[in-house]
């Protein structure tokens, strides 16, 4: 019986349109005290009374709080998950609180039925572990210690979970948009935009079937075809100035909301499309910004990594490790806003490890004759300046007596052809993508495409790779949501997915997990190669 629990859990999961309802088993008002109850508990793992939840799990094993937060495992959406062979059924009320009648693919057998939570049966599952239809649920289910004010709470909040489809869906169209801003280089957001367009449109040509399927589909084929639907790319270019960008996209939404948004190229200023999508509940997938917003608070965005911010970590961690007494001398471009926040990210991440940082721009270098400007023999000098800058710097002979000079490949680039020769040996970078010498095979996938597409551009690939691997995620997600239109459950899917994607863009590894948002997090510590190159003298490290 625990073998036929678990299939129904699963094909629950993926049932798609079957179980399709817009309405929840009663209206709720959010600002009901028994929302309110049931929120925190959901959420939290805290009663009405304001005291720990508690249960036992396997039949004995006591257990409390933190340990018992239902978000954790049925997840944001109340759409369930699955780990290996352990699957969590869903508890949104638009499928708890309704019959689930699971099509069979081998007719003429019957289908499997699952009777309709009540709020007697759903007390049994959570207080005795026991389902709709009298069978034992999972072991590893809790069995709740808590009263009717706490079920009636549960209730009412489970059945506001996925009860109304995201905005951005009809019938037949599932919209999406990706950012621009009128800044960028020309060339960089046509090569952008020149892949989202001719990725859409390849799609709807190869599924343009699918919408005679979904009209004429089996029953019990439904939950394959029914959920498709055409894609649709819109373009929102922002224009002026960084505070007027809200009101740009606000305006955008407003005359055709979308699904998601899609890859962009916003290299600053990410904050202010952040704000945007948390505040709208839309999923922002993967933005190419040296910018991203760093915080616990925010959900809807998934970056690709840190931007600028990593490469202090990696630093850090590197420093941390290998010359952790040694005295640290970091010199930025005050004009440059990246440089800077790079620059305070290192001496954030260096502190927490008791060592100091000396931050220097670029102008004081030149006019400080103290000594705590003057760079020694024995000192780590950490550089967050461009090719030209730091070759000015290099030429100049004020880092000559420096033990260790470390680059950034984001803001130096790979080409060390101009690194005075005296200097290889003190020179490490770090480098948080692929290597240059393994990267053609790595985007060969990619790369292959865009050249039969006749849309190749050799300047601006790891835009336009990045921008691929967004669809390429974003088209596996909405197969896998199975007509389950609600964004948060979407974002589910792309968490449990990205660690067996067989594409990874221009990074060799990703990886993530339930309310993580950076899908990498390595870096190489390379070297030049003496031949105007950079070779790595690690593996790829992902602290």
């Amino acid at each position: 019986m625990l073998k036929l629990n678990k299939m129904i859990t699963a094909i629950t999961l993926f049932a798609g349109l079957i179980l399709f309802s817009t309405t929840s088993q009663n209206e709720v008002e959010v600002d009901s005290k028994a929302y309110a109850n049931g929120k925190s508990l959901y959420k939290q793992g805290i009663l009405p009374n304001g005291e720990l939840v508690k249960a036992t799990i396997q039949g004995d094993i006591s257990v409390e709080g933190n340990q018992l937060i239902c978000e954790t495992c049925h997840r944001k959406s109340g759409l369930g998950s699955t780990e290996g062979q352990q699957v969590v059924p869903a508890v949104a009320g638009s499928v708890l609180f309704k019959p689930l009648k699971l099509p069979t693919s081998k007719p003429p057998e019957p289908p499997v039925y699952r009777e309709a939570y009540t709020r007697e049966t759903l007390m049994a599952a959570v207080r005795d572990g026991v389902d709709a239809n009298g069978q034992p649920l999972d072991p590893f289910m809790p069995r709740y210690q808590i009263d009717d004010e706490a079920l009636d709470g549960l209730m009412a909040y489970v059945s506001t979970l996925s009860n109304t489809p995201s905005p951005g869906v009809d019938e037949k169209t599932i919209h999406f948009a990706t950012i621009v801003l009128s800044s960028n280089k020309a060339e960089e957001n046509k090569a952008l935009v020149d892949v989202m367009a001719t990725y859409v449109e390849q799609k709807n040509i190869e599924t343009r079937y699918e919408s005679k399927r979904a009209k004429n589909a089996p029953w019990h084929k439904e939950w394959m075809f029914k959920p498709y639907r055409k894609w649709q790319i819109h373009v929102w270019e922002l224009t002026g100035a960084e505070e007027t960008w809200p009101d740009q996209l606000s305006t955008y939404y407003t005359k055709q909301p979308v699904f998601a948004l899609v890859n962009g190229l916003v290299p600053t200023g990410w904050n202010r499309v952040s704000e945007f999508c948390e505040g709208h509940a839309i999923p922002c997938l993967f933005p190419t910004t040296q910018q991203p917003v760093i915080s616990d608070e925010n959900y809807y965005t998934i970056y690709l990594n840190k931007g600028v911010a990593h490469e202090s970590e990696a630093v850090a961690s590197y420093i941390r490790k290998n010359r952790p007494a040694a005295r640290v001398v970091q010199i930025h471009d005050q004009s440059d806003m990246l440089s800077s926040i790079s620059s305070n990210a290192l001496i954030d991440e260096l502190n927490k490890a008791g060592i100091s940082v000396d931050t220097v721009s670029l102008g004081q270098l030149g006019e400080k004759e103290s000594s705590a400007f003057r760079i020694g023999k024995d000192d780590t000098v950490v550089l967050w300046l461009d090719r030209g800058k730091s070759e000015q710097l290099f030429n100049s002979g004020q880092l000559n007596s420096a033990e260790l000079i470390m680059l950034s490949s984001q803001y130096y680039g790979t080409d060390t052809r101009l690194i005075p020769p005296d200097l290889t040996d003190s020179v490490l970078f770090i480098h948080s993508a692929e290597m240059p010498d393994k990267l053609n095979r790595l985007l060969i996938r990619s790369t292959g495409w865009f050249r039969a597409k006749r849309i190749y551009n050799k300047e601006t690939r790891e835009i336009q790779a990045n921008a691929y691997f967004a669809l390429k995620v974003l088209g596996d997600a909405v197969k896998h949501i199975r007509g389950y239109f609600y964004r948060d459950y979407m974002i589910e899917k792309i968490e449990h997915m990205i660690d067996d994607l067989p594409y990874t863009s221009i990074f060799p590894r990703l990886s993530m997990a339930p309310d993580q948002r950076f899908a990498s997090r390595g870096f190489y510590v390379a070297k030049t190669d003496g031949k105007g190159g950079i070779v790595n003298l690690t593996g790829w490290i992902a602290p």
